[in-house]
């Protein structure tokens, strides 16, 4: 008689769990930062963090099925068994994997924030009030209205905030994670 495959045979349900954490925590991470670098409204700032980790999330596991056979055979495991069966140290090679791609997340969650306003329709450049020059109005006048000292959004900026706090709270739970499942040390 042949053995009985069960679903967590097939499905990796650390994986999906832990991605789902993942996203959460970047969710919740990203649209407080949002909230408060871009002066939205809680509501559309957890809207848009929604749209773009789900966005990367789709894409980055795209291009991981898509790669993943192209990878020659050592590293093929190793990816493997890092994604779908835990991790038990980091060599260098994955730190830089890392680091490149929270470079390309981060480009991909710009672009993705550009395409949500072009999909919703609004305008991303304020409209300016008047051409009043400050030139008769003070010194607190004119640093109000000098671009240095604005507090204007800079939307690259804000998304670069966001996307390192989501990281580093992601990469505090893998280490976490490591320490936890590594072996006592020998006395």
């Amino acid at each position: 008689m042949p053995p009985i495959t069960t679903f967590t045979d097939v499905l990796p349900l650390r994986a999906i769990a832990f991605q789902l954490l993942f996203l959460i925590l970047a969710i919740a991470i990203e649209a407080a930062v949002l909230n408060v670098r871009l002066d939205l409204g809680r509501k559309v700032s957890m809207q848009y963090a929604a749209s773009i980790n789900l966005f990367t999330t789709v894409l980055g596991w795209v291009a991981f099925f898509v790669a993943e056979p192209l990878l020659p055979e050592p590293y093929r495991i190793l990816v493997i068994d890092y994604v779908f069966f835990g991790i038990r140290s980091i060599p260098p090679i994955m730190i830089g994997l890392g680091f490149g791609i929270f470079l390309v997340t981060f480009l991909l969650k710009l672009q993705g924030i550009e395409w949500l306003e072009l999909l919703l329709e609004k305008s991303t450049l304020p409209e300016k009030k008047g051409d009043e020059s400050p030139k008769f109005k003070g010194r607190l006048r004119q640093q109000q209205t000098n671009p240095i000292f604005a507090p204007e959004s800079n939307r690259p900026l804000a998304v670069l905030w966001a996307n390192a706090f989501s990281f580093t709270a992601i990469s505090i739970i893998l280490a976490i994670r490591i320490l936890v499942a590594q072996p006592p040390l020998p006395r």
